[in-house]
């Protein structure tokens, strides 16, 4: 898996930055030069070039604001997150600098002074969409999650006078307060991003929302409440950042128990209380709505310590799997293919010699995954899928 990220002037085609990721070696100028131009020439004919195909390496072109350029060069990544990592990576200057800005003739200067902030977070998405599920936020199911969004919403979020509330263990969510959700995933992921790159645990950042608000900044706050606990909070100039801090003191400060009950769901992702049955190797439930998953391995799998299935990890096979879910999914929503969607997709299998996958799509835009053994039949692997499906999403303290 390789990823090129080329930046460049929409006007006079200089380059601003370029970027990479994987087994690959840097691009020549005239390579850049002639992606550029290509794009260029097929612009001064009225024709828009988005995409293209070279072999095994895809090409994407997309303009910003009649400023910047971004050209994705990448082999061996899914199309969804080539979709995503042009917004992704423009999101990544706007969090620094207003939409307005962007467009001033004298932007190429302002992005010289701030790429300090933003090219460590350029690096955190080029790692993301090649290692992780970019354009989806990580997320932890305990039981008690019922208990710290009432937390949040009730004792902290009316408080404070924030809608975007989360509290983050380790890197996974949580809970999170209504309005957190409903951010647009590139806001989410390039605030959680942020977070991710910065050296301390505790900051007050002046940020902009690249979707929400391009022009107007917030305060990104995040406040460690445990050693593995940090609460985010994106609120305007008000209140100060002391008295966040000791709100979100007063809040937790009784919930030591719980934070350090919640570290230990760190590795699995998972409540013990559902239990894998043996057959099962891994597990990932997504929501497209909401744009948030959780991943398991199964830590009582006989084979848990065999991390690798010929080349790829677990989780590697996993992704692969869901893309390719994911992918048939959203081909049929395009083709308006609504009626007969639940009876195309619900139900999806992949066998190979290591290992056996099954998919469960709901209604309310759920996606299921189960990674299974090779042995296990058909009719069993559905059955426990489908059992285990059932009983997540019944688990109403889990407030998935």
């Amino acid at each position: 898996m390789s990823i090129y990220v080329i930046c460049l002037t929409t006007n006079g085609g200089l380059p601003i930055l370029t970027r990479k990721k994987g087994d690959c070696e840097n691009l020549p100028f005239s390579t850049m030069a002639s992606l550029n131009g290509f794009h260029m020439f097929f612009k001064s004919l009225g024709i828009r070039l988005n995409r293209t195909y070279a072999e095994n390496w895809k090409y994407i072109w997309k303009d910003f604001d009649n400023s910047i350029t971004i050209i994705i060069c990448s082999v061996g990544i899914e199309d969804y997150v080539l979709d995503l990592l042009p917004e992704m990576v423009y999101g990544a200057f706007s969090l620094f600098i207003s939409r307005d800005e962007m467009t001033h003739p004298t932007f190429a200067e302002r992005l010289k002074k701030e790429s300090k902030h933003y090219l460590p977070i350029l690096d955190a998405i080029l790692e993301a969409g090649i290692s992780q599920f970019l354009g989806f936020s990580s997320c932890l199911l305990s039981t008690d999650n019922t208990h710290i969004v009432q937390r949040l919403n009730n004792d902290f979020s009316s408080q404070c006078g924030s809608l975007f509330c989360c509290l983050l263990v380790g890197q996974r969510i949580a809970a999170g307060t209504e309005g957190w959700w409903d951010l647009n995933i590139v806001d989410r992921q390039l605030l959680l991003l942020l977070l991710q790159t910065s050296c301390s645990l505790q900051n007050d950042i002046a940020v902009y929302l690249p979707k929400k608000s391009p022009n107007m900044a917030y305060r990104f706050i995040t406040i460690p409440v445990s050693i593995n606990n940090i609460l985010a909070v994106i609120c305007g100039t008000e209140p100060p950042l002391k008295r966040l801090v000791d709100l979100a003191d007063n809040v937790f400060r009784n919930e030591v128990t719980l934070m350090q009950k919640l570290e230990k769901f760190i590795p699995c992702g998972i409540s013990e209380c559902i239990e894998l049955d043996s057959a099962v190797i891994a597990i990932i439930i997504v929501n497209t709505r909401s744009r948030k998953y959780v991943f398991s391995t199964n830590i009582h799998h006989r084979a848990s310590n065999k991390r690798y299935i010929g080349d790829f990890s677990y989780k590697d096979q996993l992704k692969l799997l869901f893309c390719q879910t994911f992918s048939n999914l959203e081909f049929l929503e395009k083709k308006s293919y609504q009626n007969h969607r639940n009876n195309c997709v619900a139900d999806q299998y992949w066998c190979s010699d290591s290992n056996k996958f099954y998919a469960e799509v709901d209604e309310d835009n759920n996606i299921f995954g189960s990674l299974f053994i090779s042995s296990i039949p058909t009719h069993t692997m559905k059955y426990i899928g489908k059992n285990l499906f059932s009983k997540i999403l019944s688990e109403k303290t889990f407030c998935w």
